[in-house]
């Protein structure tokens, strides 16, 4: 019988599949599959987390612009970005990181976030979200969190990322890269009608939403 797991297994284990290499082939391009028991961290548990059981229905049923999603994606030679991506409209801003530190993505998200509808952050439980109080205390909005390796609860951004790997391999050196070359990347996706938004693109939903909100 025919299913995803069959053609996954194909893909990766398989001598043709390994040969042809067609991993390469997939949405994602990954060259070994995602272990299902997810990454352990030994760090210790961030101080005074509220956890995304606390975030308004809204937030969760995607009916109110300004509840945001925010991942570190990672890249060789401890480069990395930060993706924030708004969950009703899918709007997305990509910002090169100096760091993987808790200040550098506390600034940020400050500074991305300052001048766009913000209502909520959620993040993951890396040491990066340590410094979320001054986040809430800058922004007046609270941040949550995911429980303990639930990443996929901040789904929106975890998809998003995958989005962006079509254009940004994990190999990829980002200091071969511009912050407009980000920016390109970042507006090709905000400017893409989604299916999920009547063919919408997730500009049109954020700003023509934020627009309305101000009259």
């Amino acid at each position: 019988m025919v299913n995803p797991e069959t053609i996954y297994r194909f893909v990766y284990e398989s001598p043709l599949g390994r040969q042809e290499q067609l991993y390469q082939y997939l949405r994602r391009g990954k060259k070994r599959r995602t272990r299902h028991q997810g990454r352990r961290t030994h760090s210790q548990p961030i101080a005074g987390r509220l956890f995304i059981d606390a975030r308004p229905s809204a937030a969760a049923e995607r009916t109110e612009i300004g509840h945001w999603e925010s991942d570190s994606l990672c890249f060789a030679e401890e480069q990395v970005l930060n993706v924030l991506v708004e969950r009703s409209s899918r709007y997305t801003l990509v910002t090169r990181l100096r760091n993987k530190t808790a200040q550098e993505t506390c600034t940020t998200l400050i500074a991305r976030l300052a001048g766009l509808p913000h209502l909520s952050v959620t993040g993951d439980n890396g040491g990066e979200n340590a410094n979320h109080r001054t986040v809430s205390h800058q922004l007046s909005i609270p941040f949550f969190f995911c429980h303990p390796y639930h990443s996929w609860e901040k789904g929106t951004v975890e998809n998003t990322n995958g989005l962006l790997r079509c254009y940004l391999p994990r190999a990829t050196d980002l200091n071969q890269l511009d912050p407009e070359d980000l920016e390109a990347i970042a507006s090709e996706l905000n400017y893409r009608p989604r299916k999920c938004l009547n063919f919408r693109t997730p500009y049109e939903v954020l700003f023509n939403t934020f627009v309305a909100l101000s009259y």
